[in-house]
């Protein structure tokens, strides 16, 4: 069996302490407790890796770096953080404290320097979910356009300024009175400092993630929904414009609810799974980008409708009715509002 071959630590702790010890051979192997021709060899192995010079005695200057030893106690530790936070993430729970009927409106791309956003319809949006009670958000992504590398021309044809980008950003993330649930970063969002930029500028308790979130709300009579939300699923078909949240109600975690952004569509399918035994919606909403050059060059139309798409959850209904969707903000907010009030005199109590 092969010795255990010698770290330059190792020989650096043998040199010092030769150099202590004024070069005694034997007074140094005594004190290691190895023997005088171990000591030499490692004087040896010192000379050929450049450590050690037979002719001078360099001084023995500390190191700037941690040991491995702390390093590895710094990576494990480092590790064990990232790892809580992760499974913290997994269907983290938000409490409603009322079992009054509440609205969660999927916020579609805003990409709000750009040209072609809908800024009169955002807008209307925005005065919506500030001024309806029980109505909440979730951020779908791609908040700015954010352009890096060859991508970064393109600003050129662009009328805001990056800086009056992240002040919009800003105002919508934090200033405005929207009530967000979280926030998730498309591929715009995540290029650059965006991912920083916008956690700097959300407020502190409202979740950030990355790609896509699994979270619930509950309500104090013991129901609650299931929202997998993400910037888009893996899958697409151009047949089916649900193609991935379906690959995702069919195959991964059940949830009531499957939204996703990104492809500037938008569709609302409601479905059972039998085999599964549960309801579920899939949501793709469609954002404010209404006009995409790029998107005109490869001769895609434009939708009308579905930027923000809504679901209103009654926690006291059953079946199909605990949740609706609506393409239409305007009406989801007209029907959550209905719905609040008949709760609330009694007129539909389970």
């Amino acid at each position: 069996m092969s010795p255990r071959p010698l770290s330059d630590d190792e020989l650096r702790k043998t040199i010092a302490t030769l150099n202590r010890l004024d070069k005694k051979i034997l007074s140094t192997a005594r004190e290691l407790g190895i023997e005088p021709a171990t000591l030499r060899h490692r004087l040896k192995l010192a000379v050929q890796r450049g450590i050690h010079s037979p002719e001078i005695q360099y001084p023995d200057l500390p190191s700037s770096e941690l040991p491995a030893e702390q390093l590895i106690e710094q990576a494990s530790a480092r590790f064990q953080t990232h790892l809580a936070a992760r499974e913290a993430q997994q269907w983290f729970n938000i409490k409603i404290k009322s079992n009054l009927p509440i609205g969660i409106a999927f916020v579609g791309d805003p990409h709000i320097d750009n040209n072609g956003c809908n800024w009169p319809l955002l807008r209307e949006h925005i005065g919506l979910l500030e001024t309806t009670p029980g109505l909440y958000a979730t951020n779908m992504g791609d908040l700015t356009d954010n352009w890096i590398g060859r991508l970064e021309r393109l600003y050129a044809d662009q009328e805001m300024s990056k800086k009056q980008a992240w002040k919009l950003a800003k105002y919508l993330l934090k200033d405005c009175d929207i009530r967000w649930l979280c926030h998730i970063l498309g591929n715009h969002d995540a290029w650059g400092d965006g991912p920083y930029l916008i956690k700097a500028n959300a407020r502190p308790l409202v979740p950030v993630l990355d790609w896509q979130a699994r979270f619930q709300v509950s309500f104090p009579n013991g129901r609650r929904v299931r929202i997998h939300a993400a910037h888009d699923f893996p899958g697409r078909s151009i047949w089916n414009k649900s193609h991935g949240p379906t690959k995702a109600a069919m195959l991964w975690d059940q949830a009531d609810i499957f939204v996703a952004g990104h492809r500037h569509e938008w569709e609302i399918v409601e479905g059972e799974n039998a085999q599964r035994g549960f309801n579920y919606w899939l949501v793709r909403v469609r954002g404010y980008k209404f006009i995409d050059s790029y998107a005109d060059r490869l001769g895609y139309g434009s939708q009308r409708h579905g930027a923000t798409v809504a679901a209103i959850v009654d926690p006291s209904a059953e079946g199909p009715t605990y949740i609706r969707c609506f393409s239409d903000l305007a009406e989801a907010a007209e029907f959550l509002t209905w719905k609040r009030g008949r709760r609330a005199e009694g007129k539909d109590d389970a």
